[in-house]
Parts: C-alpha cells; structure tokens; sequence
C-alpha cells in the first residue's frame, strides 16, 4: 500500500474528488439522517470548500450524570484501490446539556468535544475540536435524534506517513443513533491506540 494513499487522494485536485466520491462525500449534499458537513480551509489561506459525509453505523451511550457519548462510523472501499477500506470516524463526547427552559445555550458555545478520523491503514488522520449539540431521545425505541449546531476540527494526530488532507475545518451536522455502549468503547479504544504522533501545525 502506498503509506500517503489519503494525503494523495486528498491533495490532488482529481484524486481528490475521486476519493470524496468514494467516501460518499458530496458538494451540496443533500440532507441526510446522519452526516456531517464540512467547510475545509487549506494552510494556505486558499477559498473553503464545502463538503458532506453520510454515516451508515450511528451508536451513543448516556453518562450516568445524562451526558452523551457518540460514534459515527462509515467503512468503504478505496476508488484508487479497492483492495484498501477507507474508515470514516467521528466521535464526540460531551461535557454538559442544555435543559430548555433552564439553561442558557445558543450554537457559538461549546459543548462537546469531537474528534474526526480518516484511516487507511498503516496511514490516517485524526482532527480535534469541539461542538455545540442538541438532541433528544425517543423513550420508545431508545434511539436519539439531534443537531451538531456548530463546531470546528484542527488536524492533531498522524498515523504512519499520512500527511493533513485539509488544516481547519468547521463543521455541522444531523445525527440518529442507537444505544450501543460496546461499539463506543471499542471506538474510544481504537482512536486512541492508532494516533499517538502528533501532527505538525
């Protein structure tokens, strides 16, 4: 495998677009259950572009104090080897919850913390930040329903070679999700076993 698979892909101006294609990224994307839209900024300074990925494995698991923890996660074949698996993660944890009618909270607060992976083994990125999210769960069916409202990611850790395919980004999105506590964890594990290197800023 070339171990700058995801740096080539990305900054390439045609592998770029090939590999968003595979990711199921799209410009304009429609609204979706879960996704997360993205507005990138090169180091450069150059204009933003604006991006959307769809998640097909949506868990969450709620703090004993009523906090969320979330995993999104997207698996596909790479369009410039298919014989490579493109994995997608977002995770994101909060650290407190707006109560309507109790709480003053609008979307420029904070109050998640996320991180956003792209791998290709041995090569990936993570990026870090934080967020402000809604949401609410259906007492039925134990599934949750809300907005990312607002957010912003920071290229933080490499694995293997891979180089930053975009600097900062900021970022809103939807989300529905099951409970799933084990999926979480094994989530939370693997973010932080893969990306010990820092990435350069």
């Amino acid at each position: 495998m070339d171990r700058t698979v995801i740096a080539t892909a990305w900054r390439c101006p045609w592998p770029l677009l090939v590999m968003l294609a595979g990711l199921g990224w799209l410009v304009g994307c429609r609204a979706e259950v879960t996704r997360i839209d993205l507005t990138t900024f090169d180091r450069s300074g150059g204009r933003p572009e604006h991006y959307c990925t769809k998640f097909a494995r949506a868990s969450y698991r709620l703090a004993p104090g009523g906090t969320l923890e979330l995993v999104l996660r997207s698996e596909k074949p790479s369009r410039r080897d298919p014989t490579q698996t493109i994995t997608e993660i977002f995770y994101l944890k909060e650290f407190w919850n707006p109560r309507p009618g109790t709480t003053y909270a609008d979307a420029t607060q904070i109050n998640a913390r996320v991180q956003y992976a792209i791998l290709s083994p041995p090569t990936g990125v993570r990026y870090d930040g934080g967020a402000f999210i809604i949401y609410k769960v259906n007492k039925r069916t134990g599934q949750i329903t809300g907005r990312i409202e607002s957010g912003h990611l920071r290229p933080r850790y490499r694995m293997g070679d891979a180089l930053e395919p975009f600097g900062p980004a900021t970022l809103t999105g939807t989300f529905q999700a099951s409970e799933n506590p084990g999926d979480v964890v094994n989530t939370i594990q693997l973010l932080d076993s893969q990306f010990r290197k820092r990435a350069e800023n």
